[in-house]
C-alpha cells in the first residue's frame, strides 16, 4: 500500500512540475505614451443618423484613436483583467505583447467596458460615434465614409485598412494584411484617427441596449466602413477583428 502511495505521489509531483516548467513568461509591460490616452472634444447638436432618426447629441469626449494594446494592458493589469487570447496572426507572433502600438483584438465588450470604467471612461453609443464620424459631411449620411462619398478605391492614396479591392487575397494592397498601427489613417473631419477600418468598434445602442460594431475593420470589405453599415456582438463575444475606443 505504501509503495503504490509513493507511485501516486511521485506521479502527482512530477506532473506539477511539468505544468510549472510549461508556464510562458508573460514580457514585461511597456510604459503607456501621452499620445495613447488623447481623447477630443466633440460639441453637441442635433443631426439625423443613418436610420433617418433625428437625434439630439450633448457634448461629449471621444478617443483619438482606438485602444492599442500597450493601452488595454495597463488598463487590465490595473483592473485585474485578463490578458486577451492571441488572433494567430501568422508573423506576428505574441500580437498583444510584441506589437503595442496596434489595436487591441479579442475582448468582448463587457471587457472593454470594464477596462474603460477603470480610467473614469465608457464605450461611446452608436449615435455619438456616428455623430464623430459625420462631422463635415453633407446630406445623407447613410453610406457614405468618414471622408466623405468617394470609395476607398477613388480617394488618393489608401484611406483605411480594409479587405483591398474586396478581395481576400489582395487585402494587404493597403500595406497590412492584418491590423495596422493605431493612428495611421488620419482621415475624420474631427480629429479622429481610423474610424475606418483596421479594428471595427464597439459601441451601445441606447435603443436595444445592444452592442454594434462599427466602422468596419481590416478583414472587411470597404462597405462594411460605410455609417450605417452596422453587425451586433454578443457581451461576452470575441473575434479578431473588432476592437474600441474610449468616450467621457
Amino acid at each position: 500500500m505504501r509503495g503504490c502511495l509513493r507511485i501516486i505521489l511521485a506521479v502527482f509531483f512530477t506532473a506539477v512540475t511539468a505544468c510549472e516548467e510549461e508556464q510562458e513568461t508573460v514580457p514585461a509591460a511597456v510604459p503607456i505614451e501621452a499620445e495613447d490616452t488623447v481623447f477630443v472634444s466633440i460639441p453637441g447638436g442635433s443631426f439625423v443618423n443613418s436610420r433617418g432618426e433625428t437625434v439630439e447629441i450633448q457634448p461629449f469626449h471621444l478617443q483619438k484613436s482606438e485602444v492599442n494594446n500597450r493601452l488595454y494592458r495597463y488598463l487590465a493589469d490595473q483592473s485585474g483583467l485578463p490578458h486577451p487570447a492571441d488572433p494567430g496572426f501568422p508573423g506576428m507572433d505574441e500580437y498583444f505583447y510584441e506589437f503595442p502600438d496596434y489595436p487591441v483584438v479579442n475582448i468582448s465588450p463587457g471587457k472593454a467596458e470594464a477596462a474603460a470604467f477603470s480610467m473614469g471612461a465608457r464605450l461611446p453609443t452608436r449615435d455619438e460615434w456616428e455623430y464623430a464620424a459625420s462631422l463635415g459631411l453633407a446630406g445623407n449620411i447613410a453610406g457614405q465614409y468618414p471622408w466623405g462619398e468617394l470609395s476607398p478605391a477613388e480617394v488618393p492614396g489608401v484611406p483605411a485598412n480594409y479587405m483591398a479591392l474586396n478581395d481576400w487575397e489582395q487585402r494587404d494592397l493597403d500595406g497590412f494584411i492584418y491590423t495596422a498601427p493605431c493612428g495611421s489613417y488620419p482621415l475624420s473631419n474631427a480629429g479622429l484617427l481610423d474610424l475606418a477600418g483596421n479594428a471595427a468598434e464597439m459601441v451601445f445602442c441606447t435603443a436595444d441596449t445592444a452592442v454594434y460594431l462599427m466602422g468596419g475593420s481590416w478583414a472587411q470589405v470597404e462597405e462594411a466602413m460605410t455609417l450605417g453599415f452596422t453587425r451586433q456582438i454578443g457581451y461576452g463575444d470575441i473575434s479578431w477583428y473588432s476592437g474600441f475606443r474610449m468616450a467621457k
